[in-house]
Formats: structure tokens, sequence, C-alpha cells
């Protein structure tokens, strides 16, 4: 690893040049998992507001810093928010940051309610579907449609790939029981449809764990029958990678997953961030642009 990849992966060097920016400049930092959620929450922050963001290096990052940053001297100053996906951990029972300045995505910390895993899944659920569907000529009335499939597909991979961590903890395994999952071969991009039966019998070709296959899909369907939430085991990339072939099928051009999640970035409006958990949350720190 290089010296510079260090430097950006070390949680003492982005405090301590948070912390400066701070008691020099009174400018907050808001620590990312990624460039696109610097692109998301920059439309909402003022030309004059004091925040900058930092990170951009995953999820493990975030978390890293902000355990640094209950240490002194980081904790005697208010001049951190962290922001990142719950992803799975609600669903796997792992110990969540519940702290004023750590933001999930579209989880409320007051009420202790998963709404949605990721950036992703909440776009998707926001009026900015409608309007990414619109520069496609879809009209309106499938809107609803669309979004129930991609609800349908997604919550049967990840259901999979949410009873994968859960399968190699009970059984101490040291590797994936999944070993990874494309959806392209088992997606019908026209119907919006994921052959799940095909799926569990192709499982076996690629697992590193052949014994455990048939442990890994009954955990994945007691999860899905236990798992009330709508869209509790979807993953947004997986919704956006099946969005994109959808509309590439039917518009018969180029449609990347990193198209369309930028489209939806861009197409949220204001006022649902506002009133989002996660908007909520972030406007009480940052000036959110008029």
């Amino acid at each position: 690893m290089s010296t510079l990849r260090r430097y950006q992966k070390d949680p003492r060097i982005l405090l301590n040049s948070a912390l400066h920016m701070f008691r020099s400049k009174k400018i907050i930092t808001t620590i990312v998992e990624g460039i696109c959620d610097k692109r998301f929450l920059s439309q909402w922050t003022s030309i004059d507001s004091e925040i900058r963001f930092d990170g951009m290096d995953g999820k493990p990052l975030v978390e890293k810093a902000f355990l640094e940053s209950q240490k002194k001297p980081y904790c005697d100053f208010d001049f951190l928010l962290f922001f990142v996906d719950i992803d799975f951990d609600y669903i796997h029972q792992k110990q969540l940051n519940l702290h004023n300045s750590f933001i999930y995505n579209a989880y409320c910390s007051e009420e202790k309610k998963l709404h949605y895993n990721d950036l992703e899944c909440y776009l998707l659920n926001t009026s900015a579907l409608a309007k990414v569907l619109a520069n496609f000529d879809i009209e309106p009335y499938e809107v609803d449609t669309i979004r129930d499939k991609l609800k349908t597909g997604s919550r049967a991979i990840g259901s999979l790939r949410a009873a994968d961590y859960i399968a190699q903890r009970k059984f101490g395994l040291s590797k994936s029981i999944l070993n990874g999952l494309e959806i392209d071969d088992y997606f019908d991009p026209s119907n919006i449809f994921i052959n799940l039966k095909e799926i569990k019998q192709d499982l076996p070709r690629w697992s590193n764990y052949k014994e455990h296959v048939e442990d890994l899909v009954s955990i994945a369907e007691k999860l899905d029958r236990e798992t009330p939430n709508d869209w509790s085991l979807s993953r947004g990339h997986d919704v956006t990678k099946m969005l994109s072939m959808h509309l590439e099928t039917r518009s018969r051009r180029k449609v990347t997953t990193e198209s369309i999640e930028m489209m939806l970035r861009l197409a949220c409006e204001k006022f649902e961030f506002e009133n989002s958990p996660m908007g909520k949350r972030f406007i009480k720190t940052a000036c959110v642009a008029a």
C-alpha cells in the first residue's frame, strides 16, 4: 500500500484534519462512504454553509473514524457528522452507532425503525423514480408496477445475501457460502423478473461450501417470512442494476447502473429529503440550500 493510500485510510489523520478545520474556520466535517454520498448531500448545502466532506473510502473507514472520534481530544468538540448506509446491519442485529452525529440512511433512530437499507432504495421510493422513468418515455401509470417488481426481485436476491452472513456465523465458516451472486444470468429484464428457483438449483456449482447450500436457502426463506418491512432485504445496487437492464431493453440504448443512480440523486426533491430520517438530522447541522 502506498504512503498516500495509508494516509487516506488513517482515521486519526482524517480526524486531525477535520479538527484543524473546525478550530481555524469553524467548519463541520461530514465523513461519508463514497463520492456519490458527497454529491447527494452537497446539493442540499448552500454556498455559505460551513461544512465540508471527507472519507469517501468505504463504510469501514467511516465507522473507524467514528470510534476514534469518541476519544480525546476529538470528543471535546462538536465538529463531525458521519453518514453511512445501514445495509444489512439491522437485519444481522449488529450493534448500531446510535449517536447524534452518526446518521444512517433511511433509518429513524428515534423510532428505532428501518425504512430502507441504503440511499438507492430510499430514492427509488420517492418521486425521483417517476422523474427518471419519464426520461425514458415511460408513463406515470407504470411507475408503481415497476417499483413493485423491483422490490420483489431485489428482496429475493437480498434474502440470500443477508442469509449468507448469518450462516457463516452459525456454522463458523471462514468464507462466504454464497460466494458472490451476479443477477445477469437469472434476470428477465423485459418483465423485471428474478428466477429464484434457478438460482437455488445452480448454487452448488459455485458455492464455497456445497454442504451448506441447503442451510443458506433455509435461512433465506426464514428471513423472507419473518422480515415484515417490504424493502428490508433489498440492496440498492441490485435494484438499480435491474432497473438499468430493464430500461436498456426498453429504450434500446446503453443504460448503466451508475447513470441511473446519478439520475435518481439529481431527481430527488428537497422537501422529500428534508422529511426523511437522515434529512431531518442532516439539516440540523448543515446550512441547507433554499
